[in-house]
């Protein structure tokens, strides 16, 4: 009898293994994700037994895939870190696929996915509401794992070495990352020559695109690119030499590791309990999938793999050292005397500007301005002074609060400005006679605060003039000059 059942159990583990072998890729990926998003699986939030679970799940496929142990014997990365006042450990997983070649085997390229989401919700009758994540992240980590089956199976041996990551933490800060990257390892950061993080990869028949941001902080990205399309085409967007700060490409990127984010975009129920298994393209996770094992082995067995020269660290926590944006501002135009103020007028100004960064704290910028100024006197009839200028304002800034990511910034400036007056209309009063002069040319001083949120800008700007609006020949002390005061928003290129 237990002869027999042993038999039968043994049967039963065959016929699982079977049908795993007979799966296609496309089957797999949607196996992964339908295990990782599903509801014994508690939206692997912190601190649920899911998230365990999801862990021994990716360990399991890792082992099984043929992925070697990172270190020692063990997938399992651990860290402690602290949420609020509560101390909590992290578990990465972590599966390596030493290089071939006896000196390019001590370069790494780092292909990540992180594998936690919110957890759920719990109203006050027990009811639970689950954030499955099956977009994100479900659809990464199962890209990463089939990424590594798919170079084991190739036949193709890597020169350099690959190292796959499901990194814990990744919504409560990229906290998994960022300690991978300040662990000890048995290599240095220096070795790791390329980051890839897949966050999103589910929706690719929905974009038709995938996007590879910060793909060109790659040296001879063009021409890694063209190698892997030939081996497996799909359209490409978003190669821009910039690092994403909001997945775990960001501990990486900011050390000057080239770090490309992989995604199909926010077009599933982000953050939403409707993040459901069912809404993904398999098929197009199979392309991407099959695409990026071919890109990775590409550059695995490059000659040199490096950052592109106008990428570093400074460029990836600081921006450009040079940018350029547009902007628009509404705002207020008087023309103030040493015993009266004129009634003010509607002022606007729109152009383009350019920054210059000096350190971490001081930026130059240079703006030029279209410039409608003007203002309304006394005494004549609501009739108006109107100028059309062409305004270029010079300021230092001061970013008195700049966050480490760069994200965030307030700032203060002060400068010089050129007013070229491009026309000027005159109110037609008897009151008006040869006596008048008004300047072509004005300058002063600028001042503003503001601050800056990713590429959107908003500022305060005040503008007082050190030349007179207009003269009067015989009363040489008239001294009447021009004050602006705007409100503006600026977006960087």
């Amino acid at each position: 009898m237990i002869k027999n059942i042993s038999l039968s159990i043994c049967l039963v583990f065959i016929c699982f293994y079977s049908v795993l072998a007979q799966e296609n890729l496309h089957q797999r990926l949607e196996r992964h994700v339908h295990i990782l998003a599903s509801d014994s699986l508690e939206g692997r939030g912190l601190g649920t037994e899911g998230r365990i679970k999801a862990i021994r799940y990716i360990e399991n496929e890792m082992r099984e895939i043929g992925l070697q142990p990172f270190q020692e014997d063990s997938y399992i990365h651990h860290f402690d870190f602290k949420v609020s006042l509560v101390n909590l450990q992290g578990k990465n997983v972590v599966g390596l696929i030493p290089g071939a070649d006896p000196k390019l085997k001590e370069e790494y390229i780092v292909i990540g996915a992180h594998f936690d989401h919110l957890g759920y919700n719990k109203a006050a009758d027990g009811t639970k509401t689950i954030f499955p994540g099956a977009d994100d992240n479900a659809s990464g980590v199962a890209g990463i794992l089939e990424m590594a089956r798919l170079i084991l199976e190739s036949g193709e041996q890597p020169k350099r070495s690959l190292v796959f990551i499901a990194f814990d933490a990744e919504e409560s800060g990229l906290i998994g990352a960022e300690y991978f990257v300040n662990a000890e390892k048995p290599f240095p950061n220096e070795a790791i020559k390329a980051m890839f993080s897949l966050d999103m990869i589910g929706m690719l028949s929905t974009v038709n695109t995938l996007e590879l941001k910060g793909w060109r902080t790659l040296a001879d990205a063009e021409e890694i690119l063209v190698l892997a399309q030939d081996r497996n085409p799909i359209p490409i967007k978003g190669t821009a030499p910039l690092i994403e700060r909001r997945t775990d490409t960001w501990p990486f990127g900011s050390l000057g590791i080239p770090s490309i984010y992989v995604n199909t975009g926010l077009k599933s129920p982000y953050h939403k309990p409707g993040d459901k298994a069912d809404l993904l393209d398999y098929e197009g996770m199979a392309k991407i999938s099959t695409f990026l094992a071919g890109l990775t082995l590409e550059m695995a067995n490059a000659e040199t793999l490096e950052p592109a020269r106008n990428f570093n660290a400074t460029v990836a926590v600081y921006g450009r050292p040079i940018k350029y944006g547009a902007q628009v501002g509404l705002g207020n135009s008087y023309n103030r005397h040493s015993e009266f103020r004129e009634l003010g007028v509607f002022a606007f100004e729109a152009g383009l500007y350019s920054s210059v960064r000096i350190t971490r704290s001081f930026d130059i910028v240079v703006s030029a301005l279209y410039d409608f100024n003007g203002s309304k006197p006394s005494g004549f009839d609501g009739e108006r002074f109107r100028r059309h200028s062409l305004t270029v304002p010079a300021m230092v800034r001061w970013n008195f609060v700049n966050a480490e990511d760069g994200f965030f910034k307030s700032f203060v400036g002060v400068g010089p400005y050129l007013r070229y007056h491009l026309s000027q209309r005159i109110p037609t009063s008897d009151r008006l006679g040869l006596d008048w002069d008004f300047p072509g040319e004005e300058w002063g001083w600028s001042m503003q605060v503001g601050f800056q949120v990713s590429k959107v800008t908003l500022l305060l700007d005040w503008r007082s003039a050190l030349t007179e609006f207009y003269t009067f020949p015989s009363f040489p002390n008239t001294e009447v000059f021009n004050r602006n005061f705007r409100v503006g928003i600026g977006y960087e290129f």
